[in-house]
């Protein structure tokens, strides 16, 4: 008997679904060699992804699916010396227009989040029904569930509002190796509003917020069984080395 799929919705023609329900542009078609050099580090699928349909964003920018090289300066940056995540076994494969970073580390997810100094790591969980690991396309399904839809903000303002059609109007789309920054950075008691938003490199702009001030590593904690909330998150540490 086949085994059952614990996640139907990310392990059956998740990309399909994906890709007919969100506009996708700014196409680069990468060369094999650029795809193979990721063989083996990166999950399969998404490498044929990238030979079929290309590295690209989805939803007038909202979210990239990028060369893993073009965020690397900035992981080299925000992780060197770090006693516990190691930058040489981050790939970065896409970013959010207004600069958070999803990166893949093997058995876990990472979500950096420049922008207002926090990293998230999400392991690789465990379905108790079908008792099985999740798989490479439940992690990455997961992840991208939450990033190309545009009912779904990438960056909410001081009000709550959605501020990427803000952005759109006012800024004009982004290109490449752009994302939306503040200015003066969240970081520097900038307010979070659109009169403060500009188009910024990604990289530059990132690796200067890190500059400032490194990012906290903050650890989730899940609602205990029977229990309502979305869990808890605290402060762990600060990312990059630690005193003694």
């Amino acid at each position: 008997m086949a085994e059952k799929s614990n996640y139907n919705i990310f392990e059956i023609k998740w990309f399909d679904e994906f890709l007919s329900a969100y506009k996708i542009d700014n196409v680069i078609r990468p060369s094999v060699a650029d795809v193979e050099a990721y063989r083996g580090k990166l999950p399969d699928f998404l490498l044929r992804f990238w030979t079929d349909r290309g590295w690209c964003s989805w939803s007038d920018g909202q979210y990239w699916l990028c060369n893993p090289s073009l965020p690397k300066p900035v992981l080299d940056y925000v992780f060197r010396g770090d006693p516990e995540l190691d930058p040489k076994e981050m790939y970065a494969f896409g970013y959010t227009a207004f600069g958070e970073i999803d990166i893949w580390y093997g058995d876990a997810m990472i979500r950096l989040n420049l922008p207002r100094g926090e990293v998230a790591v999400d392991n690789r969980g465990y379905n108790e029904e079908y008792q099985r690991r999740w798989t490479d396309e439940v992690m990455l399904g997961l992840c991208f569930s939450g990033r190309f839809a545009p009912v779904t903000p990438p960056w909410e303002d001081e009000n709550q509002k959605n501020m990427m059609p803000q952005a759109l109007e006012t800024l004009g789309p982004l290109a490449w190796g752009q994302i939306y920054g503040f200015a003066p950075a969240l970081g520097l008691g900038g307010r979070n509003i659109l009169k403060n938003l500009q188009k910024m490199p990604l990289v530059e702009h990132l690796v200067f917020l890190a500059s400032m001030e490194p990012p906290t590593y903050y650890d989730y904690t899940p609602p205990a069984r029977g229990e309502r909330g979305l869990g808890t998150v605290t402060p762990r540490r600060t990312i990059g080395p630690q005193s003694r």
